[in-house]
């Protein structure tokens, strides 16, 4: 057979599946960089329109002389507007040179003219918000509202899907109860009295039981509370090969409603909000006598 060309041919390798992640990852930390950059170069720029303005150019020179930062500017070289700065790399230079060639003086000696004068040194760049830092300000306020909002709407909709369970429990309890001793009464006249309906309505019951919510607890009681509910089956007609006398079902009946109205009780319990530890009906070892299930 002919070699296949092109069948050992390497395909593109894909990117790393965690490039997302770390994006991600990253966003917060170069969107607080930013912003922290954009807060400083604001306090930078009040700093040169205030001090090098033409009413605080006096101030700032004096200012500069007292924390001796620089020294007077001899007579007519400088004048006010220039400043006399030590060292070998310093001279008389007017306020805009010593400004841009000694920035941390600059910085140091107009923060103390701008309090002074009561002026909070980056008040009029941080007031606004405006820029990176407001924008991060303000994506972060969107973020936790959006949070906040869905995990609200998702609290809500397990409220009310709690409630609605609630109230299908509620009525399947009412409603198998109500057929239970419909079918009770009648067997206490006749043995033969269909099961049909009674089978149904604990069906739909059973069902409900089962989708009792959390915690772990109340959900194994309500499966206990389900897999012991009264009429599972039709009552007996006979035992040990004799039929059943009136006064015979009406015991059986009557120990049926025993454990029937015990274990209404006990789905009330389940629809409690706080735990119940647990329900007494769950404490028992076995089954009431003719509670619904096999009989001879």
């Amino acid at each position: 057979m002919g070699e296949r060309r092109g069948s050992c041919a390497r395909r593109p390798r894909k990117g790393p599946r965690w490039t997302p992640v770390l994006l991600l990852g990253t966003l917060p930390l170069l969107t607080a960089t930013a912003g922290q950059a954009a807060a400083d170069t604001g306090r930078s720029d009040v700093r040169l329109v205030y001090c090098l303005a033409d009413e605080h150019r006096g101030e700032l020179g004096d200012a500069a002389v007292r924390l001796g930062v620089a020294r007077p500017a001899p007579g007519p070289v400088g004048g006010a507007d220039a400043v006399r700065v030590p060292g070998r790399k310093g001279g008389v230079m007017p306020l805009d040179d010593w400004a841009d060639k000694h920035p941390g003086d600059f910085e140091r000696v107009c923060d103390a003219v701008m309090a002074a004068a009561g002026e909070a040194p980056g008040a009029s760049a941080d007031q606004g918000g405006g820029g990176l830092g407001g924008f991060a300000d303000g994506a972060l306020l969107l973020a936790t509202g959006a949070v906040l909002t869905v995990l609200g709407q998702k609290t809500e909709r397990i409220s009310a899907e709690r409630r609605t369970h609630g109230r299908q429990l509620t009525a399947a309890v009412l409603e198998f109860r109500r057929i239970a001793w419909l079918y009770l009464a009648e067997y206490e006249q006749v043995a033969e009295t269909d099961h049909a309906e009674v089978a149904r309505a604990r069906t739909t019951l059973t069902g409900l039981l089962a989708l009792v919510p959390g915690p772990a607890a109340r959900r194994a009681a309500a499966r206990l509370l389900a897999d012991s509910l009264p009429l599972a089956d039709r009552l007996p007609r006979s035992r040990e090969g004799q039929l059943l006398q009136p006064h015979d079902r009406k015991s059986e009946a009557d120990a049926v409603r025993t454990t029937l109205d015990r274990q209404t009780r006990e789905v009330g319990d389940l629809l409690r909000p706080a735990l119940v530890r647990w329900l007494p009906g769950s404490r028992h070892s076995g089954r009431p006598t003719s509670a619904g299930g096999q009989h001879g």
